[in-house]
């Protein structure tokens, strides 16, 4: 018995059909509708950079405290420009923050190794010039965190913290960060949004 095959050769296509091509026209609309705000929103970009730059600081205060044995403060400022890290003995935490007489931390996270202090003001970056820090407020009542030398957060008696947070604010974009009572541990939230 023979077996006779007989070849045929597959079909060559010059083109796409009307469904593949509606298809493919589909899937791409709904990709553009889907993908190009969130890339292109200038606002949600720099505020989830400043909102990791603040995140990054934060943690760097809190293990320099822990590094150096010595405390370290957080101060928001006051027109929401910014903030910046300091070092403090125990007989200046419950002292105002001064700009004349503050001895800042060193930037270790910025300066690369150019001994920068660490002292964060959108107004001087271009990147950052529409970002505010909003309602920063720690143990009820003040702008700024301190951390000792165990890396927890303490009030400005000496006493434990109560915690507290401030809103990173970016044109109609917005993240809460947290700080836990006693450990300082750091969360963040995004609280508004188009």
């Amino acid at each position: 018995m023979q077996i006779q095959r007989t070849s045929k050769s597959p079909q060559s296509r010059n083109g796409w059909t009307l469904i593949e091509l509606l298809t493919t026209v589909a899937i791409l609309a709904i990709a553009t509708v889907m993908v190009v705000p969130q890339a292109s929103s200038g606002a949600s970009a720099s505020g989830q950079s400043a909102t990791r730059l603040a995140v990054t600081d934060i943690l760097a205060a809190q293990m320099d405290a822990v590094a150096n044995q010595e405390f370290r403060r957080i101060h928001f400022f006051s027109d929401g420009s910014g903030w910046c890290i300091e070092i403090l003995e125990s007989s200046e935490l419950s002292t105002p923050y001064d700009a004349a007489t503050a001895q800042y931390a060193e930037d270790v996270s910025e300066s690369q190794g150019q001994h920068q202090n660490s002292y964060i003001d959108f107004t001087q970056d271009s990147r950052f010039k529409h970002i505010a820090i909003d309602s920063p407020l720690f143990d009820g009542v003040n702008p700024s965190v301190i951390f000792d030398q165990t890396g927890g957060i303490i009030a400005p008696d000496g006493s434990p913290s109560t915690g507290g947070s401030f809103v990173l604010q970016s044109g109609e974009h917005a993240w809460q960060v947290d700080l836990a009572p006693l450990t300082g541990k750091v969360t963040v939230l995004k609280v508004g949004s188009p």
